[in-house]
């Protein structure tokens, strides 16, 4: 204890100077519009040329001081034009799995044209007097602006509740085309001219062509995007839509909708706002901003539509028609010819029709096709209805319709066709129910839904239409009643959430239910009552609800610890070879038996395994979208979490025993398979610290940039920052590096996260040959890295005492008083001997040989040790 004290007197140092940190928290430009424009002078004309094919879309808006430019595939080409020069010269670009994301920073907002070319679009900021008109272009000057009257907001995305006002700075927009000729509307169409540009300006509304207040009037002679209001949702047509995805806004956090354009459509020239949502000005494509989960963007082939998704949905476009309490009154049953009559009425309806359509003469031949197939969908011969269907001649929807499903009489033909399809097991001649029109007729929720099932679409969002329908289903005639409704059921006990599992209460009678009433027991805890029940279910007639009950118990048995994981493998594996006398899973249930050995996979420690599983395999009406997923993100986590055999307790040799680099290789093949999203961030981070440690320090800044782009939440994306700091400073780009400090501020930063920037500043400041600055930056950074770096730029400047100062306190932490050393701590103890040596600071050589107390520093060094030592002075070696 008395030698430690003396150690620590030893290298005790005086407080230096307050330094300050320039970079924490730097305070972001104000932008006082919500709106694309000028504000203030700009430098000369700067062009950005951006090289996105035919074949992809875009989305361009502003986000707090940056400009986005959002395309919708990975051009990893666009990396090189990261810096950009002039105006651009702070472009970033971000390559994800499906996208490809351009951040500009323009705190004041210039005005910009955005411009469809022959191989790309061209991004410029011009002057104010190249704003006049020139070379064919016209745009509306900031004089000629000036004063003019304010647009009103445009009423076409309101919704049946009065929307908020929108604010003064919202609605001055404005909108002006060329002269040139409208592009085609073909995908495989050439591309439009340069001069098919629009500029916004922020100084007033356009004096001509402005919408009106339902949303029509002159907006699609201006090229800008009109949203166009229906019962239910809103549609923002587009010429040649691109594809929709959500992503945070790069400076708020806030969940984006995100629709592209693949050709010059204008963008969208005011702000809206609704209850749940605001729709953003862009210059290209449509970007909304949803404040409510429910909100979803759906793609079509006339544009992107905007609806929600809920129990009890907010009101988005116009007011739904009211409830019919009469079922036969309502379309579904009239479409698709339902009748409340037993089974053998039905079926004697159906031969009846059938013989009267082979009665019926050619021109009344379609009249009679259509109700025979529907006296068959009613009778439960879905395959038959499907099939007559098939044979008469197809209505082709009116393309001037404002309806994609097709006019009045044309509905009826669409939608027998498309449910008849569906439950004959052709799901691609039932796409018509993916239409948002249905939208607008609540009795077909519950079909859009039972599409989304057996397209395999997103588990929650299809498990809400189908708990919205559940009611309606049961009064169903029984032939359509039977098919349909165990299904739901099944697919709502396994995924809805509790609020969609209480519309199914009380559950209905008869053996059909059985298997979903077993999975309500799991959920509510019944573990034994549930597992008895689907015991008894796999002894059942029916092969395939036997198979799902097979593969259910294992899943149930795993996820209560009543079975090992190495066990549970085992099973699913019998399962599905059909071994120990049970049947081979059937080709449908193959996708669920295959997705729960993955899952005992990973438990067991072997996620190699399980990504081999997972491969190959398709979202099926048993394993949704998300849920296949949500597989391959958990193989992921194991791989990168959790290490190699060694922290999973596998055995030696084990085929999960896997390098940095071969684990490496898996998350990257496996990523693409993982949605964007804030789960995706959380695992590119680890995959990211993954490459730094084994040396790729670039890959690992395109992984942390990547994260950063899919993070909502400012802490974690400022941590983003700061690791892709730390890969930039690896890689040589500095640069980068001091872009990234800039941008990681969070309102709550922690003192370890705001401590490991202003290291990293330091470092970059040192890099930079900025001693001084780095010292500043570093001045009350006591971490062992802090005063490790503060120990290099004393000694680079031959700051002996000080050096010594800084360097003793690591070594009062780092040097044990007894015991060997590492190798660590034997170069630490001969780094503070030769800065002492260097000060002639006698003292602390002598503290540290007695500290040292004869343990050896390796033969090299304890011969130089040796050497110091009989430079010091008699009088304080005898000290």
């Amino acid at each position: 204890m008395v030698s430690c004290l003396l150690l620590q007197a030893l290298v005790a140092a005086p407080a230096t100077a307050e330094g300050v940190d320039g970079l924490q928290r730097a305070p972001v430009a104000a932008v006082t519009q919500d709106a694309l424009g000028q504000k203030g002078d700009q430098n000369t004309q700067t062009a950005l040329f951006l090289p996105f094919d035919a074949q992809t879309g875009i989305a361009a808006f502003w986000s707090g001081p940056d400009f986005i430019v959002v395309a919708d595939q990975p051009v990893p080409a666009m990396m090189r034009a990261s810096g950009g020069t002039g105006v651009f010269s702070g472009l970033t670009v971000t390559v994800l799995d499906h996208a490809t994301l351009l951040r500009i920073p323009l705190p004041q907002h210039p005005a910009l044209r955005l411009s469809r070319q022959k191989e790309g679009w061209q991004l410029q900021a011009p002057e104010p007097a190249s704003l006049q008109k020139k070379d064919g272009q016209t745009a509306l000057a900031p004089s000629a602006a000036a004063g003019g009257a304010v647009a009103p907001a445009s009423a076409a995305a309101s919704t049946s509740a009065p929307a908020p006002a929108t604010t003064a700075a919202a609605t001055s927009a404005s909108a002006t085309t060329t002269t040139g000729a409208a592009t085609s509307a073909s995908a495989g169409s050439s591309s439009p001219s340069p001069s098919s540009t629009v500029t916004l300006s922020s100084t007033g509304a356009a004096l001509a062509g402005k919408p009106s207040s339902g949303g029509g009037g002159g907006a699609a002679s201006l090229h800008t995007i009109t949203a166009q209001p229906a019962p239910g949702y809103v549609l923002f047509p587009l010429q040649q839509p691109g594809h929709e995805f959500e992503l945070p806004d790069p400076a708020t956090g806030a969940r984006l909708l995100i629709a592209t354009s693949r050709t010059a459509s204008g963008g969208v020239a005011q702000a809206q706002h609704a209850v749940g949502y605001s729709v953003r000005p862009t210059l290209e494509g449509v970007v909304v901003e949803a404040d409510a989960d429910q909100i979803v963007m759906q793609g079509t082939a006339k544009g992107a539509v905007l609806h929600a998704v809920s129990l009890h949905p907010v009101p988005v476009g116009l007011p739904l028609p009211e409830p019919v309490t009469e079922a036969a009154r309502q379309k579904d049953w009239q479409w698709f010819g339902l009748q409340e009559a037993s089974p053998a009425t039905l079926a004697a309806e159906r031969e009846e029709k059938l013989a009267a359509l082979a009665k019926a003469s050619s021109r009344q031949k379609k009249a009679a096709t259509f109700a025979a197939a529907q006296a068959a969908f009613a009778s439960g011969a879905f395959q038959k209805a499907a099939t007559l269907l098939a044979g008469m001649p197809e209505t082709t929807p009116d393309s001037g319709s404002a309806s994609a499903a097709g006019s009045a009489t044309q509905r009826p033909e669409i939608a027998l066709r498309a449910v008849s399809a569906l439950l004959a097991g052709n799901l691609k001649g039932a796409q018509a129910l993916a239409a948002p029109e249905w939208i607008s007729l609540p009795e077909f929720h519950l079909w859009q839904g039972l599409y989304g099932l057996y397209a395999g679409q997103n588990s929650q969002r299809t498990a809400i239409l189908l708990a919205a329908g559940f009611a309606q289903a049961q009064h169903y005639p029984a032939p359509l009643r039977d098919r349909i409704v165990p299904a739901m059921a099944l697919y709502i006990a396994r995924y809805g959430t509790p609020a969609t599992v209480r519309t199914m209460a009380p559950l209905p009678d008869g053996p059909a239910y059985d298997l979903p009433r077993a999975l309500l027991q799991a959920r509510e805890g019944k573990t034994e009552t549930a597992r008895v029940a689907l015991e008894n279910l796999t002894a059942s007639d029916d092969a395939q609800r036997a198979a799902i009950a097979r593969t259910e118990i294992v899943r149930l048995m795993q996820d209560a610890d009543l079975i090992a994981p190495d066990m549970a493998a085992d099973v699913y594996r019998k399962l599905l070879k059909g071994e120990n006398g049970a049947s081979p899973a059937p080709a449908d249930i193959r996708t669920l038996t295959a997705v729960g050995l993955a899952h005992a996979l990973i438990r067991n420690g072997e996620p190699k395994v399980a990504l081999s599983v997972l491969e190959g395999l398709q979202p099926s009406a048993d394993v949704p979208e998300d849920v296949l997923a949500e597989a391959y993100r958990t193989a992921l986590y194991r791989l990168v979490f959790n290490g190699a055999s060694a922290s999973l307790g596998l055995p030696p040799g084990s085929e999960e025993e896997l390098s940095i680099t071969q684990r490496t290789a898996l998350v990257a093949q496996g990523l693409p398979h993982v949605p964007d999203g804030a789960e995706k961030a959380k695992l590119l981070l680890g995959y990211g610290r993954l490459l730094l440690e084994a040396g790729h320090a670039d890959t690992a800044a395109t992984a942390f940039s990547q994260a950063i782009a899919m993070q909502a939440d400012p802490q974690a994306r400022a941590e983003g920052e700061e690791l892709l700091a730390q890969a930039a400073m690896q890689a040589h780009q500095l640069a980068l590096a001091q872009m990234a400090l800039d941008h990681a501020v969070s309102p709550l930063m922690p003192d370890d996260l705001a401590a490991r920037k202003a290291y990293d500043a330091a470092r970059v400041a040192q890099a930079r040959g900025e001693t001084e600055k780095a010292q500043a930056l570093l001045a009350h950074d006591e971490s062992d890295a802090g005063l490790d770096l503060r120990g290099q730029l004393y000694e680079a400047d031959h700051r002996w005492a000080d050096a010594v100062l800084v360097v003793g306190r690591l070594a009062s932490r780092g040097l044990p008083q007894d015991g060997a050393l590492t190798e660590a701590q034997r170069a630490l103890a001969f780094r503070l001997a030769t800065d002492a040596a260097a000060a002639r600071d006698w003292e602390t050589l002598h503290r540290l040989k007695d500290w040292l107390a004869g343990r050896t520093l390796g033969r090299e060094r304890d011969a130089l040790f040796t050497l110091l030592l009989r430079q010091m002075p008699r009088s304080a070696a005898s000290h």
